[in-house]
């Protein structure tokens, strides 16, 4: 290839990146425009820049949609989730990665068949389910759905990271006296900080965004979570666009500076899961 043929590729490549990021910001533009002007400016102006930043929005939507209850709810059951998913998930992949057998190895083919079903599928059953046991409008029953609806995934991250932890560590606890559960406990788990790191964080970014499983469960207004809370702002007859706008983007400000500050660990986790064997 020559160098002129070289340099029109490049120059395409990063004319095409350019229109994919136009393409993916053109939402949050949007939000940013509507957020911070008033109504009567987003009358005349429409999508252009706000020419003054208008933080009214930003104030009665918080006092409108009980935003901080919405924001402890969002805050609990991503916090429970997180730890269910730790705790079953690294003891789940312990157990299937170290016991070789039908079973076992069964098992880890269920937990991975839980990541290819669609939520759609089981959300009537489910509903009915969670009826029956008085889970609706529950935080704790959201949390179980969450939980339950991350496992398979974050089982499979888990025993690809356990395959790559040496067995002669826990042969040594056992010698030592350590029985199962204690070899997990101190020897194991420990070794799965990096993954652990991962996992935290993807299920934060999951839970915290999840609109799909709270509208299905969570139908009173004092356990919305920050995502359905957004939802209430659109009427059959009005809407309060530029007050959705603001409460979107206040919403998206944990989820932003967790993801921008940890995106090394779940690359890090991520590949170091996929590769070990």
């Amino acid at each position: 290839m020559t160098r002129t043929k070289k340099q029109l590729f490049q120059g395409l490549r990063i004319f095409f990146l350019c229109i994919v990021c136009l393409i993916a910001l053109a939402p949050f533009y949007v939000a940013v425009c509507y957020a911070f002007k008033s109504k009567v400016e987003i009358a005349k102006t429409k999508l252009a820049f706000p020419k003054t930043l208008y933080l009214g929005n930003f104030k009665e939507a918080v006092g409108l949609a009980n935003y901080f209850n919405s924001l402890k709810n969002s805050v609990i059951v991503a916090a429970f989730a997180i730890l269910i998913v730790v705790v079953i998930c690294s003891m789940a992949a312990y157990i299937i990665t170290r016991r070789d057998d039908r079973f076992y190895n069964a098992m880890y083919y269920i937990f991975q068949l839980i990541i290819l079903l669609p939520f759609q599928t089981i959300m009537f059953p489910l509903y009915r389910q969670l009826y029956q046991i008085h889970a609706l409008n529950s935080l704790w029953g959201l949390v179980l759905v969450q939980a339950g609806t991350f496992v398979g995934y974050n089982v499979f991250l888990y025993s690809g990271f356990v395959k790559g932890i040496s067995y002669s560590l826990e042969e040594a606890a056992k010698i030592d006296g350590c029985n199962r559960y204690q070899t997990f406990g101190k020897i194991v788990f420990p070794l799965l900080k990096p993954i652990h790191v991962t996992v935290i964080i993807l299920t934060f970014l999951n839970s915290w965004n999840d609109f799909m499983v709270p509208m299905i469960i969570c139908q009173k207004q004092d356990v919305r979570t920050l995502p359905l809370m957004q939802y209430f702002f659109f009427g059959e007859y009005s809407s309060n666009i530029n007050l959705a706008f603001a409460a979107a983007l206040l919403a998206m400000i944990p989820t932003v500076v967790v993801y921008f500050c940890a995106q090394k660990y779940i690359v890090a986790g991520m590949t170091a899961g996929a590769v070990k064997s």
